[in-house]
């Protein structure tokens, strides 16, 4: 397969490096990209570019040149690169949750999905790289059904609800979450189903939240308003698409007990706005302990994933696809 994929996660960079490369994959590589058959995938842990050609290695050097342009600093020893069935590996295992922070979650499915489909509905893609999602995804899912359902599984509304609790005591104050993004509704459902505080919201497109007012019962601040209202709030989750700071240090904040939860790369909240914050990387460092719980389960996944890329190997490299929905 003449695919290939240059990218970074969680494990090579901290969140500084991280989001300096995700704003720089997605000014060059987003909607329009130099490179003619390419697939971006930018989460809070990762930005990856897949890509396919008749010379995957020189495909490689044009996107770091490109990068270069961008960052001035050393990022290419924390980058990694996976080359034909070994990108399909590292995809199946993004793809499965076990490349993931938090062992098996279930969003990077949805993200990898909305990527391919952006890329597809935005390029003329290669039928390599139709067939690598496409299975991938597929992998990803039977590998999910098989080894993690009804598992207690680590997540992130749970760790933030602890987390609130552990900060505000009994009485939470109202939520106000910048973002509609889909970890963020996540949150805004499991926080409503047990009515433990008021929830708002803001997003830059308000027809989006207004479709979530009935079914969560939110209000909702207009976007032009968020430099001004934010100070109203206590607590404050951030996890919108933005490539500067949406909230800032304002010199003649009055002090206050405040927990910030910034979910977004790029940040969301620059690092020095009063409060208590926490980025991605620190959120997820709560979530660790309980992945041992599920060591058997990850290690049967990823037997299962080496098993599908030993078949590819003998199905040969001619790639097949179609256009169904993963």
């Amino acid at each position: 397969m003449s695919i290939g994929v240059f990218g970074i996660n969680y494990k090579q960079a901290d969140v500084a490096l991280r989001e300096k490369l995700c704003s720089a994959f997605q000014r060059r590589f987003f909607l329009i990209s130099p490179i003619p058959h390419s697939v971006l995938i930018a989460t809070c842990n990762r930005v990856e570019l897949y890509f396919s050609g008749p010379q995957p290695s020189e495909l490689h050097q044009n996107i770091i040149s490109i990068l270069r342009t961008e960052i001035s600093e050393d990022f290419e020893q924390k980058c990694y690169s996976f080359f034909g069935r070994d990108c399909f590996w590292h995809l199946a295992r993004v793809t499965a949750g076990l490349d993931s922070a938090i062992a098996a979650e279930t969003e990077i499915q949805g993200q990898v999905k909305n990527a391919y489909e952006q890329a597809k509905n935005s390029y003329t893609l290669s039928s390599e790289l139709h067939y690598l999602f496409q299975r991938a995804l597929h992998v990803g899912k039977t590998t999910r059904s098989r080894y993690f359902q009804g598992k207690n599984l680590p997540d992130m509304e749970h760790a933030i609800l602890h987390m609130a609790h552990e900060f505000f005591a009994d009485t939470l104050p109202p939520l106000l979450f910048i973002g509609a993004s889909e970890i963020n509704i996540k949150i805004a459902r499991f926080l409503q189903r047990r009515n433990v505080c008021k929830l708002f919201f803001c997003n830059r497109t308000e027809s989006k939240v207004e479709e979530l007012k009935q079914e969560l019962n939110i209000s909702i601040v207009p976007w032009n308003m968020l430099e001004t209202r934010w100070e109203e709030f206590h607590w404050i989750i951030a996890g919108a698409k933005s490539l500067q700071h949406l909230i800032r240090p304002r010199p003649c904040l009055h002090e206050t007990k405040r927990l910030l939860i910034d979910l977004a790369v790029p940040r969301n909240i620059h690092p020095k706005v009063a409060g208590k914050l926490y980025n991605i990387d620190e959120l997820q460092q709560l979530l660790v302990q309980r992945k041992t719980a599920l060591e058997e389960s990850l290690q049967q996944a990823e037997k299962f994933i080496a098993l599908q890329v030993a078949l590819l190997d003998r199905k040969g490299s001619k790639p097949s696809y179609t256009y169904a929905s993963a």
